[in-house]
């Protein structure tokens, strides 16, 4: 099971990574599959019009799969130590309200934009806070979060009277704000189904249909128009539950799977098998970002039943381990291609079905090759730095903003970041920004071999 959970962390290494690494590579100067396929260059103004999706589109569906791989995994060994019902749907929504908050701190404590040392130190002693709030190591000691809240709050209220920061409810971040639902919904969905897999299909069935009736009638349009309504209530937190509860039973798969058949013959293949099979997994993903992006439907539906047949059948002679969560991705990667023509095409804004069964298809091709590459490089410095940075996610996607930049531009090295990147030179600027990334990967990396874990 150990590297079942590795793959898991590295994955959701992976996706942190994206998630950062595409918010700071040079605007408006790249090609268009560089960015959201919907934010084109050179302005990168939103346009829903366009169809399609690319690498940094799958970034964010790739970490709900994570999440919802995790649910099961985390969910199992609670009931194994007797939390009862109450207990975990207590703790279900404790961990939401935690998640909640989050969203909010991270964002009111950081001043890293504003000119002068002050707001930099201010926002380093933030991430501290947090680490106060959140910290691992601090366990139950309700005084230290308390405390860690305390000042949390005197730093906002610090930014908000020196620094001119704004703060009201609309001010959080929405990558989190929308997970924390995300995360409720889906813990408990699972803790009431875990027994019954066909009820679990039910709610998944409802999900879908509700999705495409509140879409053809324009409900998120309606409800993203009201902004008393938007700031804490979106459609999507619905929608994407399209990802994460088929998640749910990649999890319940890995949970049964006892630690030897990890490493059984029938679970990895032949090491020639492997060594062609799960790189051709990958090529298949990234056909699947280009096709989709140039718009070839048709062409992508060819390849596709192809490797979906070619592929379920390597996978039921030399990988059985795979078998189940390979048909699902098969299965609802080919009902998201459908789903294209139905719906006008795939999009990220707003939110389609096509856009989330494809995506939990990727998602579960990519985790099998994380698996296969874990496998035989788990013991190498990247996969440690990935599957680290993955084991701890909070800190991995605040620190880079919150810690890094500021303490850069405390000491004037951001002299040296910003001119590592000369004008006319895109591509340098792209390396410069996956290095300095890497590097707060790192950072996370090691400060949690220190045991400075964060857990909602």
């Amino acid at each position: 099971m150990e590297n079942r959970c590795l793959s898991l962390d590295f994955l959701r290494g992976i996706s942190i990574f994206g998630m950062i690494f595409s918010a700071i590579v040079p605007y408006g100067v790249l090609p268009a599959w560089m960015y959201h396929i919907q934010n084109p260059p050179p302005l990168h103004n939103l346009d829903v019009t366009v169809s399609g999706i690319g690498w940094v589109d799958l970034v964010f569906p790739v970490f709900i799969f994570c999440m919802g791989v995790a649910i099961p995994l985390s969910g199992k060994k609670k009931m194994e130590q007797g939390v009862s019902a109450m207990e975990y749907v207590k703790g279900c929504f404790g961990r939401f309200l935690m998640l909640w908050l989050f969203s909010y701190l991270y964002v009111l404590m950081n001043f890293s934009t504003a000119e002068g040392l002050w707001p930099q130190i201010f926002t380093i002693f933030g991430f501290v806070a947090l680490g106060s709030v959140y910290g691992k190591r601090v366990g139950k000691s309700l005084w230290i979060r308390v405390l860690g809240l305390l000042i949390a709050g005197c730093i906002i209220a610090i930014g908000h009277f020196m620094f001119g920061e704004v703060v009201n409810f609309h001010r959080r971040g929405i990558i989190i704000f929308l997970l924390a639902f995300l995360y409720l919904f889906g813990s408990l969905i699972w803790y009431f189904t875990r027994r019954n897999l066909r009820a679990r299909g039910v709610v998944f069935i409802i999900l879908f249909l509700f999705t495409c009736i509140t879409k053809e009638l324009e409900w998120p349009a309606i409800t993203y128009a009201n902004p008393n309504v938007r700031w804490w209530f979106n459609m999507e937190y619905f929608y994407f539950l399209l990802i994460l509860l088929p998640a749910t039973l990649i999890g319940d798969i890995l949970s049964e799977r006892a630690v030897g058949n990890a490493d059984a013959p029938e679970a990895t293949g032949t090491a020639v098998a492997g060594h062609l099979f799960f790189p051709l997994v990958l090529c298949f993903c990234a056909w699947q970002c280009y096709a989709l992006y140039m718009g070839m439907h048709c062409w992508n539906a060819v390849v596709s039943i192809v490797f979906s047949v070619i592929g379920y059948i390597a996978v039921n002679k030399h990988f059985i381990y795979y078998k189940a969560m390979f048909g699902m991705a098969c299965i609802l990667l080919l009902c998201g291609l459908g789903m294209i023509g139905v719906e006008g095409g795939i999009f990220k804004v707003p939110c389609t079905v096509s856009y989330c069964f494809i995506t939990f298809g990727i998602s579960v091709y990519l985790y099998m090759f994380s698996d296969y590459l874990c496998r035989y490089l788990g013991g190498s410095f990247i996969v440690r730095v990935f599957s680290g940075a993955g084991k701890n996610p909070l800190m991995s996607y605040v620190a880079f903003d919150s810690l890094v930049v500021p303490f850069l531009k405390a000491t004037g090295l951001i002299a040296l970041y910003q001119a590592a990147y000369p004008a006319g030179y895109p591509a340098v600027g792209v390396l410069r920004g996956a290095i300095v990334v890497f590097f707060t990967m790192w950072i996370v990396y090691a400060l949690g071999k220190k045991g400075f874990r964060w857990k909602a």
